[in-house]
């Protein structure tokens, strides 16, 4: 004989926040300030999304002393159901009631096939697309247009079946099939299930997601909310081919093998795909995919990918990818790849082909363009653009070229400086092209300062002839001459590396009879001087 036993809003954690003993006694108080006060009573915090309660409205409750459930149900009433995380209690709006109405009861020796409805507890209507699973065994099915559903079974150790239907507005109901024998085996004995931190962003939106993602898979993960469960191992061919079936996105995984692909609510341990790996939660250690890695929380570890990463949390570790790496939050370790990283606040490495882009910088950024809305970190490219930062263009006059132009991008901690130049000698013009890092040695709102300057030059007679390499460094003295406007006075140390192909139209820079440091027949050393004005 098998019995049944229903136990709506059932939960399993050992928190046990909604049992926390309160005592309250207010009077016209907003709802968010009584919500407070139970939250440090009973050692948590609330989750809820907003608009779900109206926390601004007044309320009262005189001389309660009881459990967190029961003023909970006092000051919002039944239509809320209460999950429990690790220092979170969530709310969840939950207006509507169900039930589930088992037909037939199939009892082998180590299978049980259930068959039934999930209906409307008040107009009796069968229920669509509610998601029907065993939590110990991770065996779940969704119910069909009349709210009929099929569910097998396997148990080896007699333990009873305990089976939650979960949709979303509707609170959840779970149901127990206690078998004849071994009633008193701990049900939690061969997992470990609970429910995850409220605010990780769900993936299920993303483009990658609609592409591979059945719309079933993503109703489940609706109606299950934030309920997670650990396993060992998943095994996939494609997200709807898994070792865990329909319940594979609420699994954090210590070891995940896809072989096209897969999505898990975790891992923690190893992941490997041969083209990508979704993943609604926190994933630790390691990931890698020959095309795409998607995370819906925190990455900590390395991860890899061929293609692109995106992790919509934070980042701590290491993340590669050749084209793109995306990080919504934080990123603390080093992000490296083909084409361009993106994160919104930079305390680690980006290094990329092309472009680096951060709100905020901390830390280094190397690339053909960086980008920052603020930054106090350092920038090594050809163009270094922040907000707060330098766009400085000067001309200049030097013993070498009498025309200078230079555009200098980046922050006071370093700077990159693109030049270009215009001379003659002997009534032959001469280009001049160039890149260079720059420091300024100034305090905070100080006018007026010095600077060092490293520039690396080409000379040119024309496009085709290149006469010689020119090695500069300038001490800056930079003077205010008003708000976007300076001058500024630079002692030059200057080394020239002589083409032997032309070593002769080089032979009078920087001109004839100039008292060089140092004059061989391939290169020279001398001492300069360099005019200039600045704006911006």
């Amino acid at each position: 004989m098998t019995f049944v036993l229903s136990l709506a809003g059932f939960t399993a954690f050992s928190q046990n926040y909604l049992f926390k003993p309160v005592k309250l006694h207010v009077s016209q108080q907003k709802l968010v300030t009584v919500l407070e006060d139970i939250g440090r009573q009973g050692g948590f915090h609330f989750s809820y999304s907003s608009g779900i309660i109206r926390s601004d409205s007044l309320v009262s409750i005189q001389h309660f002393n009881g459990d967190v459930k029961t003023a909970l149900n006092t000051l919002l009433g039944d239509s809320y159901e209460y999950q429990e995380s690790p220092n979170h209690l969530i709310i969840r709006p939950a207006p509507f009631r169900l039930t589930l109405m088992p037909e037939e009861l199939g009892e082998g020796k180590k299978i049980y096939t259930i068959k039934g409805y999930v209906v409307d507890e008040k107009t009796g209507a069968g229920i669509h697309n509610a998601s029907v699973y065993e939590k110990r065994l991770l065996v779940g099915t969704m119910t069909d247009r009349k709210g009929y559903f099929k569910l097998k079974l396997k148990t080896k150790d007699g333990n009873p079946m305990i089976l939650t239907v979960s949709k979303e507005l509707y609170k959840d109901t779970t149901t127990v099939f206690l078998p004849t024998v071994n009633l008193g085996k701990n049900i939690n004995s061969s997992g470990h299930y609970g429910y995850m931190g409220d605010g990780e962003e769900s993936v299920s939106n993303t483009a990658l997601a609609r592409l591979f993602l059945s719309s079933k898979q993503k109703l489940n993960a609706l109606n299950l909310g934030n309920f997670f469960a650990y396993t060992p191992v998943q095994v996939s061919l494609t997200p709807g081919l898994s070792s865990h079936g329909m319940m594979s996105g609420q699994v954090v995984n210590k070891f995940s093998a896809n072989l096209i692909g897969g999505y898990t609510a975790g891992v923690n341990g190893v992941e490997l795909a041969g083209i990508f790996n979704i993943d609604r939660y926190h994933v630790k250690y390691v990931q890698a995919a020959g095309a795409v890695n998607m995370v819906g929380g925190n990455m900590s570890g390395v991860q890899l990918s061929g293609i692109y990463n995106t992790v919509i949390d934070s980042l701590k570790g290491f993340q590669a990818a050749g084209v793109f790496n995306f990080v919504k939050k934080h990123a603390n370790g080093v992000q490296l790849a083909g084409i361009m990283n993106y994160a919104e606040e930079l305390r680690g490495v980006q290094i990329a082909g092309i472009l680096n882009r951060t709100k905020t910088n901390h830390g280094l950024q190397f690339g053909l363009i960086n980008m920052a809305d603020t930054s106090s970190g350092i920038s090594i490219g050809l163009v270094n653009i922040s907000k707060n930062g330098m766009k400085r263009l000067s001309v200049s006059s030097n013993e070498v070229l009498y025309t200078n132009l230079a555009f200098k991008s980046g922050n006071a901690n370093l700077y990159s400086i693109l030049s270009a130049g215009y001379g003659s000698w002997n009534g032959e013009q001469t280009f001049a092209t160039g890149f260079g890092l720059g420091h300024e040695f100034r305090r905070r709102n100080q006018d007026n300062y010095f600077a060092v300057e490293l520039l690396s030059q080409q000379l040119h007679r024309s496009v085709y002839e290149n006469v010689s390499s020119w090695t500069k460094m300038n001490i800056l003295y930079n003077y205010s001459l008003g708000q976007k406007t300076k001058l500024y006075v630079a002692p030059t140390i200057n080394f020239l590396s002589k083409n032997k192909q032309v070593i002769e139209n080089a032979q009078d820079i920087p001109s004839a009879g100039y008292p060089y440091l140092l004059n061989k027949e391939r290169f020279k050393w001398w001492v300069g001087l360099e005019l200039g004005v600045a704006f911006f």
